[in-house]
């Protein structure tokens, strides 16, 4: 783990973005008592709040471009993926992947392109799965998360990239930081965004899956890593992570550090409905490792090509589904700086 402390004064000058729609309207609702902690432990802290996708990223932009030191995401995974998407000039899609012509998104450059490299990323955790935060151990309330945000020690965290499709079958890219997916989960997720959250991040994500089991069929594809190993299967769900949680607390990626360099890949292989049913459970405990379709790997860099075309092959990145696969996901080690 990599901390460093800085001198200047006590406190990061503090920007913070929140999500008023988060945790099914729980950050709207705790406002006031949200605010009155900030400006308790803060003593120079502005807000913002975000009016629809995308605007999180478009506001921490433009706060680091005007001079505050720290950008705190309150709100839920997704809102705390675009907000460190925002730490970042908006990358060129085409300069950074290229689609070839055997179906492989092929990589370019990457050069990261920071608004402030000493920016720093803070959290408060107010959505609906809330995974990042388990992975970096922010399970208490919101006075103990907002407490931790003063000082100035951080720890340093790799950051996710990957290059897809969107939905006109364009290259895009985007950041990611706790968990990116290829599969099924990127439909669940497409469903459970379309849908109420109020009854919680689990049943949520439980009945969002049901109805991705639906319409699901397993797609075959072709998977490279770090250019050398390559492998074909026939597959569930691909999971290609930074943290070790997702889906509202499924610990997909046992031992999967924040801050290693590497990607775990956990690939779920030819499972049937049932089988697939059978191992849910398993996943909030870890155990679906031991199931003989499951394979796990390590990488800096994980290429997947389709092998047929499916229309629900969809990308999911911090519980946000942006696109569809063909995809390459690779990370920038050590990139991010996260309050600890």
């Amino acid at each position: 783990m990599g901390f460093c402390m800085r001198e200047h004064s006590a406190h990061l000058r503090t920007f913070v973005v929140a999500n008023p729609v988060a945790g099914a309207g729980q950050v709207k609702e705790d406002w006031p008592l949200l605010e009155r902690l900030f400006r308790a432990n803060l003593p120079e802290v502005d807000f913002a709040f975000t009016e629809g996708p995308g605007h999180a990223t478009l506001l921490a932009r433009e706060a680091l471009r005007t001079g505050w030191e720290m950008i705190v995401a309150v709100g839920g995974d997704g809102t705390l993926n675009e907000v460190a998407n925002g730490f970042y000039e908006r990358p060129d899609a085409s300069a950074c992947y290229a689609l070839d012509e055997e179906g492989w998104v092929r990589r370019l450059d990457v050069s990261l392109k920071p608004i402030n490299p000493d920016a720093v990323l803070g959290l408060v955790p107010l959505g609906t799965g809330g995974d990042f935060r388990r992975s970096v151990g922010l399970m208490a309330g919101a006075p103990e998360a907002i407490e931790r945000l003063r000082g100035r020690e951080t720890r340093a965290l790799d950051l996710g990239q990957v290059g897809f499709l969107d939905a006109r079958d364009r290259i895009a890219t985007r950041y990611f930081v706790n968990i990116a997916s290829g599969g099924i989960s990127g439909l669940v997720d497409a469903m459970a965004n379309s849908t109420w959250k109020g009854l919680g991040g689990r049943a949520s994500f439980t009945l969002a899956t049901a109805r991705a089991f639906a319409r699901w069929k397993n797609i075959e594809v072709e998977l490279r890593l770090d250019d050398t190993a390559e492998l074909r299967e026939r597959v569930l769900n691909l999971v290609v992570a930074n943290g070790e949680y997702f889906g509202g607390g499924m610990w997909v990626a046992p031992g999967a550090e924040l801050d290693d360099g590497k990607l775990q890949l956990i690939v779920m292989g030819d499972l049937s409905k049932a089988q697939a049913v059978r191992m849910f459970t398993d996943i909030y405990k870890g155990k679906h490792l031991s199931h003989r379709n499951v394979g796990r790997h390590r990488a800096r860099q994980v290429a997947v090509r389709l092998v047929k075309s499916s229309p629900y092959a969809l990308v999911d990145l911090d519980g946000e589904q942006p696109g569809k696969l063909p995809a390459t996901f690779n990370v920038h080690a050590g990139a991010l700086k996260f309050k600890a």
